[in-house]
């Protein structure tokens, strides 16, 4: 009897212990599930407020890449920061236009309502209600050179975008690209097309009361084979004097001059050609005047030629390739 009693005893302590067991795995899987249900729960709420806080971050801020692009442009200057699906133009007078992408055939093209932004390369062009406000738009960087009595004093020097070249120009003169994409006044009077890269114009205004006209300072370039084959004989117009070579900047290059005349007008350019990259490139400068003799005794002077080709030279020998 005494045995079947421990018997009994000892199997109850066994069913007393597995249960035991049995109760505190369930009780510590359980606390275990629960912490990690509060740890995600916790993780989540983190994790939603501060999607939530770079929503309403998104809603007021735009989402621009990078830093801004400057542009000059025949009206003058402006800056764009191009997002991802949007631009932000800063305009003279602290006036700002956000506009969104629109479709483009080709380049790019920033639209709403009636005002658009488009261009494609370095050149764009901004349109309100149908009118160009800026146009002829250059990007690239536009430094001032040289502090108040400095020789440099009142100098720009112009980087292109794609920081292939650098030039010096008086700053009082106007900087611009061009919107003909490809167009024969990559080069005065080229049979063949290219693109102008960069131009400088020097306004009759600047010799009143004479027979100036203007004068035109280009950086431009060609791919086409015929351009490019007779890239350093090739003049455009009446040979003047036969080609030199000069160099610049340590870069060689053909000196052409060549004139031309029409209608009164007569147009003398002087430009400084180089092959390069399969390219013919011309920095040159066109001085364009008229016929003295066509004017009243008396009602104008003759213009300072070797004051404005002096100008628009030391334009073409401060040019550099990057």
């Amino acid at each position: 009897m005494s045995q079947l009693f421990i018997a009994h005893a000892r199997f109850m302590k066994r069913a007393y212990t597995n249960s035991y067991m049995k109760n505190t795995t369930y009780i510590w899987t359980a606390i275990i599930i629960l912490v990690l249900l509060i740890a995600s729960g916790a993780y989540a709420y983190v994790h939603i407020n501060s999607l939530k806080q770079q929503l309403s971050m998104a809603s007021t801020t735009p989402m621009m890449a990078g830093a801004a692009t400057q542009y000059s442009c025949s009206q003058g200057s402006l800056s764009a920061t191009f997002g991802t699906s949007s631009v932000m133009l800063m305009l003279p007078n602290a006036r700002m236009l956000t506009l969104p992408q629109a479709v483009s055939g080709s380049g790019f093209r920033y639209e709403s309502g009636t005002i658009v932004f488009n261009g494609k390369g370095s050149s764009a062009t901004l349109t309100e209600n149908g009118t160009v406000t800026y146009g002829n738009c250059l990007a690239g960087t536009n430094a001032s050179t040289g502090t108040a009595g400095d020789t440099n004093a009142g100098m720009k020097t112009f980087t292109d975008s794609s920081n292939t070249f650098k030039f010096t120009y008086p700053g009082m003169f106007a900087l611009t690209g061009s919107d003909a994409g490809y167009t024969n006044d990559w080069s005065a009077g080229s049979a063949q097309l290219g693109l102008v890269l960069a131009q400088v114009t020097i306004p009759q205004s600047f010799e009143p009361k004479t027979n100036f006209g203007d004068a035109k300072f280009t950086v431009g370039t060609s791919a086409d084979p015929a351009a490019v084959k007779g890239c350093l004989t090739q003049a455009n117009g009446s040979m003047t004097k036969a080609p030199v070579n000069v160099t610049i900047n340590g870069v060689k290059y053909a000196k052409l001059t060549f004139g031309d005349a029409g209608a009164g007008n007569l147009y003398d350019t002087t430009s400084y050609r180089t092959v390069k990259n399969n390219q013919c490139y011309a920095i040159e400068y066109t001085i364009h005047s008229s016929q003295f003799a066509n004017y009243p005794a008396g009602s104008i002077t003759m213009f300072d030629q070797a004051k404005i080709q002096s100008t628009l030279d030391s334009i073409a020998q401060s040019f550099s390739f990057l």
